[in-house]
C-alpha cells in the first residue's frame, strides 16, 4: 500500500481576529481540518522488517555501522546499528519502498531498494566494499581529527562552527593565500547569522586564526586526503539505539522541538511561520499557521504546559502565542517591542508553579515575566549588559529547587538567577573561559545543567543551593555541547553535541557517558527533550537538514 501525501494548511487570510476562535462553530470546523495530516504513514507500530547481516571488504561480520533505511516518499528514515555478528533489524516500517545503505569504518556498501509488504520481513545483507561519500557521511568532528593541533585549532573550532556547521569541510578542502584567509575573517566579521551576532574575534584571535590557516591551508599545501579522516564504528551501549528521522518542509528550520504527554513532537517552522505536530505511532506530520500579525511569524521556542497546551515564541510580532490541541484555539500574548520597535526575539520558555510563564529575551538583554491570565508583562535588565552597555544574549533557562529561576548568559559567560517574586538577579562566572553555554534544564534534585559550546565540549552543573559550577568534560574532545535535557525519573543527563552529529547521556552518580549517533550529518540541532511518556525516547531537531526525530535506547 503507498502512502498518500496530504497537506494541511488552515488560512485564515489578513484579517484575522481573535474572536473567531470564541465561535464555537468555527473551532469545530478548525479542528475538523486539524486531522488531516500533511504524510499520513499508516501502520507505523505494526509494520514490516527488514534484516540481514553487514560485512566488511573480507566477508566478515561488521559490528557498530550504521545501516540506513529511508523512505524518500514517505519522508522516513530509520538508523539501526548492526551488532555481534554483523546482524541488523530495522522493524515496525510502513509499506513502501526503501532505500538500505550502511556505513561504518570509512566504507559504505551499495544502495538497494527493499519493498516492505504489511507485517512481513524481507532480508538483505550488505557488504562494506566502497570508499564512503567522506562529503556526506563524515561528521564535523571526524574533520577536526585530521586538522593540526594548535591554538588557531581551538580558536576556529570554538568561535567559527556555530553558524557554520559543515565549516571544518570548507576549510580543509579550500587552498587560500593570508590575505584570502584574512579577506574571509573580515566577511564574517560583518555579517549577523540567524539570532548570533557578526563573528566576535580579538586582533589577537585574527592573526593566530589566519597564521594556521595559511600554514596548513595555504595555496601550496597538499589537497584533503579521505583516507585519513577516522574509520569510525558505533561502539559500546550506543549500538544499543535505534534513530528515527522524519523530514519536514523543505526550508523550514526547524528551530525547537517540545513532547506532550502522549509523546507527540511539537516543532517550531521558524521560517515558515507553521507549527508542526509529529505523531511517531501514526508518523503523521501536521502543519499548522499561526495567527497573522504584522509580519510573517517567526516561531523558535516551543514548550508544552501541564495541561499539553503549545505555547510558541513568535520573535518577528514580539509575541507568545498558545495554542490549545483539544480546541485547536490560539491565544496571544503581546510583548512590548524596544524603544525603536526592536524585536526581543524571545527564547526558552519555562512554567513557574506559581501560573506565571517566563522567557529569555535575547535581543534585549532581559528576562520576561508573564502573567497569562491578566496579559500583564514584567521584563528585567540583565544587570552585567546593562553595566557593560551590551547584549548579554539570555538562552537557555530552568527553574531551580527552591523555584528560583535561571538563566544563561552566552556572551557574557555567566548564568543568572532571578528571584521569582521581585525580579531580582543575581550573577555567577562561569570557570571555563570561552565555554560559550546555551541551553540549560533542572535535574530531579533541583540542580541545574547546561551545555558549553565552544570548543572546550564540556558540561556544566549549578548546586542551586550554593551557586558553585562543577564541570564535566565530554568524551569527545570539541563535542559543542549545545542543549540539555534530564530524564527525571532516573536523574540522566541528555547532552546535544551539536558539533560532533552526536547526542550524548551522562549519569551524574557513576560518571559514565554513551555517546549516540545522529546519522545525518550537519543536522545542527538547537533543541533536544526527553520524551516524558517514554523516558528512553530522546526527540530532536535538526535545523540545518530540516528534520525532527529520535532516538530510542534499547535495554
Amino acid at each position: 500500500m503507498q502512502a498518500s501525501l496530504r497537506y494541511r494548511e488552515i488560512f485564515f487570510g489578513k484579517e484575522r481576529e481573535e474572536t473567531m476562535w470564541r465561535n464555537p462553530q468555527f473551532v469545530i470546523l478548525m479542528l475538523a481540518i486539524a486531522m488531516i495530516p500533511v504524510r499520513l504513514l499508516q501502520g507505523a507500530e505494526s509494520g514490516g522488517s527488514i534484516g540481514g547481516v553487514v560485512k566488511n571488504p573480507s566477508g566478515e561480520p561488521a559490528a557498530g555501522a550504521l545501516v540506513r533505511v529511508k523512505s524518500a516518499e514517505r519522508g522516513l528514515t530509520r538508523t539501526v546499528i548492526s551488532q555481534e555478528r554483523g546482524r541488523y533489524n530495522a522493524s515496525n516500517l510502513p509499506p513502501g519502498k526503501y532505500t538500505v545503505q550502511s556505513v561504518g569504518g570509512g566504507l559504505q556498501s551499495n544502495g538497494a531498494t527493499v519493498e516492505v509488504d504489511g507485517n512481513r520481513s524481507a532480508t538483505l545483507n550488505l557488504d562494506l566494499t566502497a570508499p564512503a561519500e567522506f562529503k556526506k557521511t563524515a561528521s564535523m568532528i571526524e574533520f577536526a581529527a585530521v586538522m593540526p593541533e594548535g591554538e588557531g585549532k581551538d580558536t576556529i573550532l570554538s568561535i567559527c562552527t556555530h553558524c557554520h556547521m559543515n565549516g571544518l569541510q570548507e576549510i580543509l578542502l579550500s587552498r587560500k593565500s593570508r590575505e584570502g584567509w584574512l579577506e574571509s575573517i573580515a566577511k564574517m566579521e560583518n555579517r549577523p547569522y540567524g539570532f548570533n551576532e557578526s563573528l566576535r574575534i580579538s586582533e589577537r584571535q585574527r592573526e593566530v586564526v589566519s597564521d594556521y590557516l595559511t600554514k596548513n591551508y595555504g595555496p601550496d599545501a597538499p589537497p584533503l586526503d579521505p583516507g585519513k579522516l577516522p574509520k569510525t564504528w558505533v561502539k559500546g551501549a550506543a549500538v544499543k539505539s535505534v534513530i528515527t528521522e522524519f523530514s519536514v518542509t523543505a526550508g523550514a528550520f526547524p528551530h525547537d522541538v517540545a513532547v506532550d504527554s502522549k509523546g507527540v513532537g511539537w516543532v517550531s517552522e521558524n521560517r515558515h511561520g507553521f507549527l508542526g505536530r509529529f505523531d511517531p505511532n501514526a508518523h503523521a506530520y501536521t502543519r499548522i499557521p499561526l495567527p497573522g500579525g504584522k509580519s510573517t511569524p517567526s516561531p523558535s521556542s516551543v514548550a508544552v504546559d501541564l495541561q499539553d497546551r503549545v505555547w510558541v515564541s513568535d520573535g518577528n510580532n514580539n509575541r507568545i502565542v498558545q495554542y490549545d490541541p483539544k480546541t485547536s484555539a490560539f491565544t496571544v500574548y503581546p510583548i512590548p517591542a524596544g524603544p525603536n520597535g526592536e524585536r526581543k526575539n524571545l527564547n526558552t520558555i519555562r512554567f513557574h508553579p506559581d501560573g506565571t510563564v517566563w522567557a529569555t529575551e535575547i535581543g534585549a538583554n532581559q528576562i520576561l515575566r508573564l502573567d497569562p491570565a491578566t496579559k500583564k508583562v514584567a521584563e528585567y535588565p540583565v544587570p552585567s549588559g546593562v553595566l557593560a552597555k551590551r547584549n548579554t544574549l539570555p538562552y537557555g533557562m530552568a527553574i531551580d529547587g527552591n523555584k528560583f529561576l535561571w538563566f544563561i548568559e552566552s556572551i557574557a559567560e555567566k548564568v543568572g538567577k532571578v528571584n521569582p517574586v521581585t525580579g531580582e538577579i543575581t550573577e555567577f562566572e562561569i570557570p571555563t573561559k570561552g565555554a560559550i553555554p546555551h541551553r540549560m534544564a533542572a535535574d530531579a534534585d533541583g540542580n541545574l545543567w547546561f551545555g558549553e559550546a565552544g570548543g572546550v565540549g564540556q558540561l556544566g552543573m549549578i548546586d542551586y543551593r550554593t551557586g558553585k559550577i562543577t564541570e564535566y568534560p565530554t568524551p569527545t574532545k570539541y563535542s559543542g555541547a549545545y542543549s540539555i535535557d534530564v530524564d527525571r525519573t532516573r536523574n540522566l543527563i541528555w547532552v546535544d553535541e551539536m558539533i560532533a552529529d552526536q547526542i550524548a547521556r551522562f549519569d551524574p552518580r557513576t560518571k559514565n557517558w554513551v555517546e549516540y549517533p545522529v546519522p545525518t550529518r550537519y543536522s545542527s540541532i538547537r533543541r533536544i527533550e526527553v520524551d516524558p511518556s517514554r523516558p528512553n525516547r530522546v526527540w530532536f531537531s535538526g535545523s540545518h537538514k530540516d528534520t525532527v526525530g529520535y532516538i530510542d535506547v534499547i535495554e
